[in-house]
């Protein structure tokens, strides 16, 4: 992560709207780690299937933003597990913050309860 992110993990509860913000839906701030795995990739773009750790930024009613460690291209299909439940994911954006950190807002397809297929294919 950037130094300029060091209170990254102090920061929670409700993110301010911005003017001109377009959301549907209030944010909040939620700082947990995560596994990440991507269910679809780009044809032209080779993934491989194992998972990845990464970090929650913040999460709405059909959203969720993170950090991932890799760069990520919308219409990616992800799955996130969580401590507490799994979401099947669809990014939506994308942006570089340096060769290990970007951050991805993605679009939430299914929230799911915790279960061991959230580690099958």
């Amino acid at each position: 992560m950037p130094e300029t992110w060091s209170r990254y993990f102090e920061e929670s509860g409700v993110l301010p709207s911005l003017p001109n913000d377009l959301r549907a839906s209030q944010r909040r701030a939620v700082r947990t780690y995560g596994l990440l795995r991507i269910d679809g990739a780009l044809p032209a773009i080779p993934r491989n299937a194992d998972f990845m750790g990464v970090y929650t930024k913040d999460f709405s009613k059909n959203a969720v933003g993170f950090i991932s460690p890799i760069q990520l291209y919308p219409t990616e299909r992800l799955r996130l597990i969580l401590p507490t439940f799994w979401l099947s994911l669809f990014v939506i954006r994308c942006r570089r913050h340096n060769s290990r950190c970007y951050e991805v807002g993605a679009k939430l397809l299914q929230h799911n309860a915790p279960d061991e297929t959230a580690f099958s294919d």
